[in-house]
C-alpha cells in the first residue's frame, strides 16, 4: 500500500508539473508546443519506472479532460461582456488633459472609461459630462480617506484611496462588464507601435489571463517650440523615469473575471489556477508616460542637455543608461505621431492648411 502511494504522488507531481505547463500553451494560443509537452510528459512518466503504459494512457487522458474544462471555463466567463476594452483611472484636477487622454484611447480601440475623481475642484465635469451621457465613462467619487499631513502619506494613500478604487473597479464594477481592463493615469497612453487598434493585439491573446506593457516616459514640459505644441503626445523629449514606488502599478491589461486577488507594492494582480500572462514587446505595445505637465512642477521647464543621437539605433539598455545618467533623447521611433493629425482635428484644431 505505500509503495503504491509513493507511486501516486510521484505521478500525481508530474502531472501537476506538466499539466501547468500545457495549460498555459493552450491559454495563449501556442498550440505547436502541445505535442512536445505531451512527449515530455510520457517520458518522464515512463522513465520514472513505476509506471505501466495503461497508466501512463490514463494520466494523458486526465491531463487533456482537465485542460479541455479549464478552457471551457474561461470561455464561459467572458461571453457577453458589454466591453471589449475598458480603462481604470484615478484622477484630480486633470480637466485641461482629460479630452485629449480620452479622445486618443478612444481612437485606438478603448471601450469604456472608469474614472475616479480623487477630489477634484477644477472644471472636469464639463470635460467629461458628455461622455457619461453618451455612456463612455462611469463616473465614481472617491475623496482620500486620510488626512494630508499623515505620516508615510504616499503609502497610506495608495493603500487606503489608489488600491482601493482599483479593486473597486475589477472585482465589482468591471468584472461583469468588460473582457479586458488596464490601470492607467491620466498622463498615460497606450501605443500600439504597428497595429492601428488595441483590439488587434488582444485578438492574439485572448486566451490569456493578462499581457504585461513596459513604459517610455517623456519630459512633456517643452510647450514653447516653434511651432507650439498644442498636445501632450506632442512630446518626444525622452527622459528617465521619475517613480514613486508606493504608488507604482504593474502595468498590465487583464481579465476581471480571472483575477482572484492583488499584491502591493508595486500593485499587480494575480490569477485564478496556472493562468497565462505574457510580456509584450515594445515593437509591439508600450505605454508613454509624460511627466511635468504641470507649471509649477519642480522640474518644468528645466532642460537637460539632449543627445543627438537615433534612438533606434540604441538598445533599452544602451537607451536606460543615458537617460539616468541626465541626458535627453528625442524619440525616433514617432509611433504615436500617425495618430495626431486625427487627434487635432477632433479636438477642434483647424488641420486644413496641413
Amino acid at each position: 500500500m505505500t509503495i503504491l502511494k509513493l507511486e501516486w504522488e510521484k505521478e500525481m507531481k508530474i502531472l501537476n508539473r506538466y499539466g501547468k505547463r500545457l495549460t498555459n500553451g493552450l491559454a495563449c494560443g501556442f498550440t505547436q508546443s502541445i505535442p512536445r509537452i505531451l512527449a515530455q510528459l510520457m517520458n518522464s512518466v515512463l522513465h520514472t519506472g513505476l509506471v505501466s503504459s495503461f497508466r501512463v494512457i490514463g494520466l494523458l487522458v486526465i491531463l487533456v479532460l482537465t485542460t479541455a474544462l479549464h478552457a471551457k471555463t474561461i470561455g464561459k466567463q467572458e461571453v457577453n461582456k458589454k466591453y471589449n476594452l475598458s480603462i481604470c483611472a484615478i484622477f484630480k484636477n486633470e480637466a485641461i488633459f482629460l479630452k485629449e487622454w480620452i479622445e486618443y484611447h478612444r481612437l485606438v480601440g478603448v471601450d469604456h472609461f472608469y474614472l475616479y475623481d480623487n477630489g477634484s475642484s477644477d472644471s472636469y465635469m464639463d470635460v467629461v459630462q458628455s461622455y457619461i451621457k453618451e455612456g463612455i465613462v462611469t463616473l465614481i467619487a472617491w475623496p482620500d480617506l486620510l488626512n494630508e499631513r499623515a505620516e508615510n502619506h504616499d503609502a497610506m494613500w495608495a493603500l487606503s484611496t489608489q488600491t482601493a478604487a482599483y479593486e473597486n473597479a475589477a472585482r465589482i464594477r468591471a468584472v461583469n462588464e468588460t473582457k479586458w481592463l488596464v490601470f492607467v493615469d491620466v498622463n498615460e497612453f497606450l501605443i500600439p507601435s504597428e497595429a492601428n487598434n488595441l483590439k488587434d493585439i488582444l485578438e492574439k491573446y485572448q486566451d490569456c489571463a493578462a499581457v504585461t506593457i513596459s513604459s517610455d516616459f517623456f519630459d512633456a514640459s517643452y510647450v514653447d517650440t516653434i511651432p507650439r505644441r498644442k498636445l501632450v503626445v506632442e512630446s518626444v523629449e525622452l527622459t528617465a523615469p521619475e517613480l514613486n514606488p508606493p504608488k507604482e502599478v504593474t502595468k498590465a491589461i487583464f481579465k476581471p473575471v480571472l483575477c482572484k486577488g492583488f499584491t502591493w507594492p508595486p500593485y499587480q494582480c494575480h490569477f485564478k489556477g496556472p493562468q497565462a500572462t505574457v510580456k509584450l514587446k515594445k515593437s509591439e505595445l508600450s505605454i508613454n508616460r509624460y511627466i511635468n505637465r504641470f507649471r509649477g512642477f519642480f522640474h518644468f521647464g528645466k532642460r537637460k542637455e539632449k543627445l543627438n543621437v537615433d534612438s533606434r539605433m540604441l538598445t533599452e539598455e544602451e537607451k536606460a543608461e543615458l537617460l539616468n545618467e541626465g541626458y535627453q533623447i528625442e524619440d525616433k521611433e514617432y509611433a504615436i505621431q500617425r495618430f495626431i493629425p486625427w487627434l487635432l482635428k477632433k479636438l477642434g484644431y483647424d488641420t486644413s492648411q496641413w
